[in-house]
């Protein structure tokens, strides 16, 4: 694996895809589907604590990636209305 200050976009893509892949086959398939949410804020606390060891590029390229989830996240939540689960913000 290269060194952060040499990651580039491409990289952080495959390197997050094959440990996504661990993820789903380790930790998400033999639980229900909430755990999805679980990981999720795992991983953004692993960021958080993590965050401060790391180095200006890597944290740039890790708040591209939350940003982009973000995104993605909030506009997923408003393309469904569930009746008595309207998304606020």
């Amino acid at each position: 694996m290269p060194e952060i200050t040499e990651f580039t976009q491409a990289d952080l893509q495959a390197d997050g895809a094959a440990l996504a892949a661990q993820i789903i086959d380790n930790v998400l398939r033999p639980h229900p589907p909430l755990r999805t949410v679980v990981v999720l804020e795992a991983l953004v606390m692993l960021y958080r604590f993590h965050a401060q060891t790391l180095s200006p590029h890597a944290i740039g390229l890790c708040s591209l990636t939350l940003a982009e989830l973000a995104g993605e996240l909030l506009k997923a939540s408003t393309a469904t209305q569930v009746p008595g689960c309207n998304a606020i913000h």
